[in-house]
């Protein structure tokens, strides 16, 4: 790769500290155990649970986070690689003015994204050190974004059935619409994303498409990956969701 992503960056320096550190916290169980134990004011089952559900949420989200920052990180490789050539392209006279105006304006996006993005991932993790009550180090041993699985209990059903219960309802219906998208992304949309950059990167480098075609077929793909997370966090909240307001 000619880019470490941000994420690998981040692990490593955040388990090089942990080595310093009184205690490394590298998963979402260790952060609720260890809030469970630091917060011995939360006596009641549903202050318990909410604390639970909190600190679920944002961890999943911080993932999110760093998967989103991964994408605009691969995203930012290629347009730097087009900046020089747009100007390049501009000044021998060859493009327009609007069409520079396009590419630059796509590119600042971008940048300007990650700048945010960087951001809202120390926001999630100064969020998560609230939650758990610690100055502790947290970084996910694992910056993998995976389905979560709703934690039904040993034998426990639900509070409410969901058929009278109409929050659970909709709730369940939402994890469904959700659901069915990824499975969308996960048998064609991916594999189209994946699919419209190589091809379209082969015909750039043979030069039978020009840099703005490129770009578009690049905003494309990375839009169709950024839609799939997005989607993922929004299943993997709700069922969070879900756990805490039905079991």
């Amino acid at each position: 790769m000619r880019l470490i992503s941000a994420i690998l960056l981040f692990l490593l320096v955040f388990k090089a500290s942990a080595q310093n550190d009184s205690m490394f916290i590298a998963t979402v169980e260790e952060a609720v155990a260890v809030a469970i134990e630091k917060n011995p004011a939360i006596q009641t089952e549903p202050d318990r649970k909410a604390l639970v559900r909190d600190i679920k949420s944002a961890w999943y989200r911080w993932l999110f986070q760093f998967n989103e920052l991964q994408v605009l990180q691969e995203y930012m490789a290629e347009l730097d690689d087009l900046d020089r050539i747009a100007a390049l392209r501009y000044t021998e006279g060859d493009i327009e003015l609007l069409e520079k105006s396009w590419f630059l304006n796509q590119l600042a996006e971008i940048r300007t994204k990650r700048a945010l993005l960087n951001n809202d991932i120390a926001i999630s993790r100064n969020i998560l050190q609230q939650l758990v009550n610690t100055r502790d180090s947290i970084a996910p041993v694992s910056s993998g974004l995976t389905l979560y699985q709703v934690n039904k209990g040993p034998g426990k059903e639900p509070d409410l059935p969901a058929s009278i219960n109409p929050l659970l309802e909709n709730m369940h219906l939402e994890l469904e619409n959700f659901f069915i998208k990824l499975q969308y992304y996960e048998t064609v949309g991916l594999d189209h994303a994946r699919l419209v950059f190589k091809i379209n990167r082969a015909k750039y480098e043979a030069e039978e498409i020009d840099y703005l075609e490129f770009t578009r077929s690049l905003t494309e793909a990375f839009s169709i990956k950024t839609e799939y997370l997005e989607t993922l966090n929004n299943y993997n909240q709700t069922a969070i969701e879900l756990e805490y307001h039905a079991y």
